[in-house]
């Protein structure tokens, strides 16, 4: 059995605000797994930075429990929590770094407390810096460096004490799509050979597709969906989580460019203009061959895209059907029967058809 090495309960956090009592947090639980990914994603004010810095107690919960790595957080004393929270590391979007420091002045930084000597403190920072790509650039100085290399001076910096968490916070937030892709893909190579678990905050779903194995969604200071990252990105449930992932595979531009095409909002009695979401073996099937076929429906592909997540595959395909109805609706009975999710989106009540 897998052990949980973050475990909230009942997560309440509440800050005054004038008069008024606001809570950024609502009687969350979170448990993430020794060795995880795990995504928190919401958008601006939903709660999961607040929530996120609940677990090394830079935010002290109003109430609820924290158990981190076995320890009851919230019951140890001041020198006790500090050694606690050496285990803990984060990054932050804007890196942080110290100006007047070189490089390796600033991955150093952290050990200047501990016991060990200034060559060893030297020798581990250095080995960090390799780690993270950036040996060479040890005597620089952080206004030499790109935003890129900025955090991954960050992520070393972090890495200084041999945590067993790290935190992302939104850490890629700043960064341009391909320079988040690498540092994303740092992140998961320190997560297995370093063993870190990792838990990464985002608004952005893309970020929790490439890396994450699981996903909580926040809003209003409340996890409303959560589950491993295939099953919400083949059957979100949620219109919030439902919104993210639209984004996040390009599905949903496409629908709206589609559905505000006038040409496919004056289709005829015998066309219905669907969207297709399928998973896992139901990916390989010769779905527009197989309508015509059997059904004798024809389909036009407006738009498709595949995703590959972990091991799992996933299709996203919008498309207009054209037959006799009762065929269609044998055809959209065929594809539910063969777990393909089926949207209808010339429906004037947008009515969604699930297996």
């Amino acid at each position: 059995m897998t052990e949980n090495i973050i475990d909230l309960k009942k997560i309440t956090v509440e800050f005054k605000d004038g008069e008024n009592q606001v809570q950024a947090v609502k009687n969350v639980d979170l448990q993430v797994e020794k060795g995880d990914i795990y995504g928190i994603v919401g958008y601006s004010g939903a709660g999961k930075s607040t929530l996120v810095r609940v677990i090394n107690l830079l935010q002290k919960p109003t109430a609820g429990e924290v158990h981190i790595n076995k320890q009851d957080l919230l019951q140890l004393k001041p020198v006790e929590l500090r050694q606690a929270r050496t285990k803990i590391g984060m990054i932050f979007q804007h890196f942080n770094l110290m100006k007047s420091r070189t490089i390796l002045g600033n991955v150093e930084y952290p050990l200047l407390k501990t016991k060990l000597s200034k060559s060893e403190r030297t020798k581990r920072a250095t080995e960090l810096l390799k780690l993270v790509g950036l040996e060479q650039r040890k005597n620089d100085y952080p206004r030499q460096l790109s935003g890129g290399q900025k955090q991954r001076v960050a992520i070393a910096r972090a890495l200084a004490n041999n945590p067993d968490i790290l935190i992302s916070d939104e850490a890629t937030s700043a960064l341009d799509p391909k320079t988040t892709l690498s540092i994303l893909n740092l992140l998961k190579q320190l997560n297995e050979t370093l063993g870190l678990t990792i838990v990464l905050i985002t608004h952005e779903m893309q970020a929790v597709k490439e890396i994450c194995n699981h996903v909580a969604v926040m809003q209003k200071g409340e996890i409303v969906e959560r589950g491993d990252i295939e099953e919400i990105f083949s059957t979100p449930k949620k219109k919030l989580t439902q919104e993210f992932i639209n984004i996040a595979t390009n599905v949903g531009p496409a629908v709206e460019k589609v559905t505000e095409n006038p040409s496919f909002q004056q289709l005829t009695q015998k066309q219905q203009l669907v969207q297709l979401n399928f998973i896992g073996q139901s990916t390989e099937q010769p779905i527009i061959s197989t309508l015509a076929k059997q059904f004798d429906v024809d389909g036009n592909i407006l738009f498709a895209n595949v995703e590959q997540l972990h091991e799992e595959t996933l299709g996203f395909m919008i498309l207009v059907l054209t037959g006799e109805n009762q065929n269609i609706t044998k055809a959209i009975q065929f594809l539910k029967d063969n777990q393909v999710r089926v949207k209808l989106l010339n429906k004037v009540d947008k009515k969604e058809v699930q297996a």
